[in-house]
C-alpha cells in the first residue's frame, strides 16, 4: 500500500509511526509549515514533521497543499492512499482524487456527532460517556464524508482532554489499518452520514475555559476536564482581604448531593466550593504563573478560608 501522509498535530503521530515500521509505504509526509512557537517565538517545526524527520521519512511543509506544484506532485507519485489526520488545511478534490483508493481522514468522534476541530474537549464538555474514532472518506464538507470505520470507548470519569485525545490516537492506529484492508479487500465505499444527527465541535477559545459558578457541579467539572490543559477552567480566587488570583482548576469531584444556600462560588465549611446545585471539590489548580499543586497546598499558602469567593471574572 502506497501512502502519502497528511498532518501537522501530534494526533496522527502513533498511526504514522505504526505505518512506518508496517508494510506500507509511506511515499510522502505533508504539513504544515514551521512556526513561531512558546514565549520566545522559536520557529519550530509541526510534531508530524519532527515525527517523520525521526522515522527517516521525507516530508514537505506546505502553506497550500491545493497549490499546483503540490497537487502534482502527489499525481506524480501515484499513491494508491491519502492519508489525512489533523492536518489543519482543507484538501480540494484535485489532491484527493490523485490518490487510486481515495483520500480518508481519522476524527477523533463517532460521526455525525462532534464534527469540528476539537471533538475530543467538546465531548468531555458535554458530559458525554462515550466516544471514539471514525474513519472516514474525505469530502467537500468538514468530517461529513461516508464513513468506513467507527471505534468505540467509554470516556473514564476521572479522564481530561489531553488524556482521552492520546488514548484516541492510539485506537487510531488499529482503525486505520482495518480500513486499510477494507478498502483493498471490497472496495468499500462507506455509510453516509445521516446529517439530521450531526452535532459541532468547533475549535476552542480562551472564554470557553471561562468557568460559571451558577452552572451545576457536574458541568463545572465538566468543563475543568474538557479544557484541560488550554484554555483551562479560569476563575478568580478572591481572599477575605479582596485580594485576587486568576487560576486555572484542572482536577475536581462534583459533589451532587446535600442541599445548600451558599452564594455560588463561595467557599463552604468543607473547603469544597458552591455551585448553582451541588458544590465541588477541588482536587488541583494552577494559580496564574505559579506552578499545577494540590488544594490543600493551595488553602495553606493562601490562607483559603470559610466565606472566600471564586469569581468568574478573570483578569
Amino acid at each position: 500500500m502506497r501512502i502519502v501522509f497528511c498532518g501537522s498535530g501530534d494526533f496522527g503521530i502513533p498511526v504514522l509511526r505504526a505505518l512506518a515500521t508496517g508494510p506500507e509505504e509511506i511515499l510522502r509526509v505533508y504539513s504544515q509549515p514551521a512556526r513561531p512557537a512558546g514565549r520566545k517565538g522559536k520557529i519550530t517545526q509541526t510534531p508530524i514533521a519532527l515525527a517523520a524527520e525521526e522515522l527517516s521519512l521525507p516530508v514537505v511543509e506546505a502553506d497550500d497543499i491545493n497549490a499546483d506544484e503540490h497537487a502534482d506532485e502527489i499525481k506524480a507519485l501515484n499513491p494508491d492512499v491519502l492519508l489525512v489526520i489533523d492536518f489543519g488545511q482543507k484538501i480540494g478534490r484535485p489532491v484527493r482524487s490523485a490518490a487510486r483508493l481515495g483520500a480518508i481522514n481519522l476524527h477523533g468522534s463517532l460521526l455525525p456527532e462532534l464534527r469540528g476541530a476539537a471533538p475530543v474537549h467538546w465531548a468531555i464538555i458535554r458530559g458525554y460517556k462515550k466516544t471514539g474514532v471514525s474513519v472516514i472518506e474525505l469530502a467537500d464538507r468538514m468530517d461529513a464524508g461516508a464513513v468506513f470505520l467507527r471505534s468505540q470507548t467509554d470516556i473514564r470519569p476521572d479522564e481530561p482532554a489531553d488524556e482521552l485525545r492520546r488514548r484516541l490516537a492510539e485506537m487510531g492506529v488499529e482503525a486505520i489499518a482495518e480500513t486499510l484492508v477494507l478498502l483493498t479487500s471490497d472496495g468499500s465505499e462507506g455509510d453516509r452520514q445521516d446529517d439530521s444527527l450531526a452535532t459541532k465541535a468547533p475549535k476552542l477559545k480562551k472564554s470557553d475555559g471561562l468557568i460559571d459558578w451558577d452552572a451545576d457541579s457536574v458541568t463545572v467539572r465538566n468543563l475543568i476536564y474538557g479544557c484541560w490543559p488550554w484554555p483551562g477552567g479560569q476563575t478568580q480566587y478572591i481572599a477575605a482581604d479582596g485580594k485576587a488570583t486568576g487560576v486555572v482548576i484542572a482536577r475536581a469531584v462534583a459533589i451532587e448531593t446535600g442541599e445548600h444556600n451558599d452564594r455560588p462560588g463561595s467557599v463552604g465549611d468543607d473547603l469544597a466550593v458552591a455551585c448553582g446545585q451541588g458544590r465541588l471539590e477541588i482536587l488541583q489548580l494552577k494559580p496564574a504563573g505559579k506552578r499545577l499543586m494540590e488544594w490543600r497546598d493551595f488553602v495553606n499558602g493562601y490562607r483559603v478560608t470559610m466565606g472566600a469567593m471564586f469569581s468568574p471574572e478573570t483578569k
